[in-house]
Protein backbone atom coordinates (compact mmCIF):
# COMPACT_ATOMS: atom_id res chain seq x y z
CA UNK A 1 0.00 0.00 0.00
CA UNK A 2 1.32 3.34 -1.30
CA UNK A 3 0.62 5.80 1.59
CA UNK A 4 1.52 9.37 2.28
CA UNK A 5 4.13 9.87 5.07
CA UNK A 6 2.79 13.48 5.43
CA UNK A 7 -0.75 12.39 6.12
CA UNK A 8 0.56 9.43 7.92
CA UNK A 9 2.24 11.92 10.16
CA UNK A 10 -1.45 13.73 10.50
CA UNK A 11 -3.24 11.34 11.37
CA UNK A 12 -0.96 9.70 14.11
CA UNK A 13 -0.47 13.24 14.98
CA UNK A 14 -4.50 14.18 15.47
CA UNK A 15 -4.69 10.78 17.13
CA UNK A 16 -1.89 11.40 19.43
CA UNK A 17 -3.67 14.35 21.23
CA UNK A 18 -7.34 13.54 20.96
CA UNK A 19 -9.54 13.31 23.53
CA UNK A 20 -9.10 10.00 25.57
CA UNK A 21 -12.19 8.36 24.35
CA UNK A 22 -10.66 8.57 20.85
CA UNK A 23 -11.79 10.38 17.26
CA UNK A 24 -15.00 9.58 15.58
CA UNK A 25 -16.01 10.58 12.15
CA UNK A 26 -13.95 13.84 13.18
CA UNK A 27 -10.55 11.35 11.81
CA UNK A 28 -11.75 11.82 8.37
CA UNK A 29 -11.56 15.50 7.62
CA UNK A 30 -8.65 16.37 5.58
CA UNK A 31 -8.84 18.05 2.00
CA UNK A 32 -7.62 14.73 0.74
CA UNK A 33 -10.71 13.25 0.73
CA UNK A 34 -12.62 10.57 3.19
CA UNK A 35 -11.60 7.36 1.14
CA UNK A 36 -7.96 8.54 1.57
CA UNK A 37 -7.64 8.67 5.18
CA UNK A 38 -9.40 6.13 5.52
CA UNK A 39 -7.03 3.57 3.68
CA UNK A 40 -4.13 5.40 5.75
CA UNK A 41 -6.45 3.87 8.79
CA UNK A 42 -5.85 0.72 7.22
CA UNK A 43 -2.44 0.40 7.10
CA UNK A 44 -2.06 2.28 10.67
CA UNK A 45 -4.51 -0.81 11.58
CA UNK A 46 -2.36 -3.55 9.83
CA UNK A 47 0.82 -2.28 11.93
CA UNK A 48 -0.97 -2.27 15.00
CA UNK A 49 -1.14 1.14 15.49
CA UNK A 50 -5.03 1.78 15.51
CA UNK A 51 -7.35 -0.37 18.25
CA UNK A 52 -10.85 -0.20 20.02
CA UNK A 53 -12.22 0.93 16.40
CA UNK A 54 -10.91 -1.08 13.17
CA UNK A 55 -11.08 -0.34 9.75
CA UNK A 56 -12.45 -2.96 7.00
CA UNK A 57 -12.83 -3.21 3.08
CA UNK A 58 -15.87 -4.54 1.45
CA UNK A 59 -15.91 -6.25 -2.28
CA UNK A 60 -16.42 -3.17 -3.77
CA UNK A 61 -13.01 -1.49 -2.38
CA UNK A 62 -14.77 0.94 0.13
CA UNK A 63 -14.33 0.69 3.78
CA UNK A 64 -16.03 0.85 6.21
CA UNK A 65 -15.17 2.19 9.85
CA UNK A 66 -15.95 1.14 13.45
CA UNK A 67 -15.27 4.27 15.86
CA UNK A 68 -13.99 5.75 18.04
CA UNK A 69 -10.63 4.77 17.00
CA UNK A 70 -7.66 5.09 19.55
CA UNK A 71 -3.36 4.40 19.03
CA UNK A 72 -1.98 1.15 20.70
CA UNK A 73 0.66 1.78 22.82
CA UNK A 74 3.24 1.44 19.59
CA UNK A 75 0.75 3.82 17.75
CA UNK A 76 1.87 6.71 19.95
CA UNK A 77 5.16 5.95 20.30
CA UNK A 78 5.48 6.28 16.27
CA UNK A 79 3.27 9.43 16.81
CA UNK A 80 5.88 10.99 19.40
CA UNK A 81 8.85 9.83 16.94
CA UNK A 82 7.01 11.57 14.06
CA UNK A 83 6.08 14.18 16.28
CA UNK A 84 9.75 14.84 17.04
CA UNK A 85 11.90 14.60 14.13
CA UNK A 86 8.56 17.25 12.78
CA UNK A 87 10.10 19.32 15.58
CA UNK A 88 14.14 18.71 14.53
Amino acid sequence: MNVDRNLEKEVLTRLLHAHPNGLGKEVLDNYRGEKVVASVLAFLQDRGFIKDGHVTTGDDGEYSLNLPIKLTASGVDEARKLESETRQ
